[in-house]
């Protein structure tokens, strides 16, 4: 990989020219997975495998880098307008990045896109991996409550997360409530559904019910 003097850092800056949406819905499958492992490979180390900013080398930052599963943090900018944010970042300009070639940059940008909810501040990917640790051995990997533990469950099968009966607009404090502490202390529902609050962050369940929306559109 090339280096580049800090000249030709601005100047590949300055050449960029996608949208943040265009970013985000460009690609192939191949794509997306080269930008998920530039991002792994250049990024995470700093901010983290979700984007929080939480990496491994971030406690020994000046400033803790920005976290990009908060939409408000992208707010509509364009991917150059993203690189310069990151260059001009209040701990400095990022040394991976003054050394990265243009199209290397563009695929650390483009996977950071993805790692927000439009309006919101949770991480899919999140909450994917938290349903698939603690969540699909009951409630199945489809979320369809046909988990291999399900068969055992007698009197209160796991909810179906993909049917037309559950709705999480509107009740997701609800939903939130009942990881929490479990449906019987939230509304008196299954003694079976464990409570999860003491393992999991309030933000780490905002995570999980965000990613029980795209179970209903599978």
């Amino acid at each position: 990989m090339r280096s580049g003097s800090g000249v030709s850092w601005v100047v590949a800056v300055l050449a960029l020219s996608w949208s943040a949406v265009a970013l985000a819905e460009e690609g192939s499958e191949a794509g997306k997975e080269r930008a998920a492992e530039v991002y792994s490979t250049f990024c995470a180390s700093c901010h983290g495998r979700y984007g929080r900013g939480d990496g491994p080398l971030a406690p020994s930052l000046t400033a803790r880098p920005p976290d990009f599963t908060d939409s408000a943090w992208l707010a509509g900018r364009s991917g150059d307008q993203i690189a310069m944010a990151l260059a001009g970042a209040s701990h400095g300009p990022m040394a991976v990045a003054t050394v990265l070639e243009q199209d290397v940059l563009r695929d650390a940008i483009a996977y950071i896109v993805t790692l927000s909810v439009p309006g919101k501040h949770v991480s899919l990917l999140a909450g994917r991996d938290i349903y698939a640790a603690l969540c699909w051995v009951c409630h199945g990997e489809r979320g369809d409550g046909k988990g291999p533990a399900a068969k055992n469950l007698t009197g209160a099968p796991p909810r179906d997360f993909t049917s037309a009966e559950f709705v999480i607009d509107g009740r997701e404090e609800q939903i939130a409530d009942t990881i929490s502490h479990g449906a019987a202390a939230s509304f008196h529902g299954s003694p079976l559904m464990l409570p999860w609050g003491s393992h999991l962050s309030p933000q780490q369940i905002r995570d999980v019910v965000e990613y029980l929306r795209t179970l209903k559109t599978r």
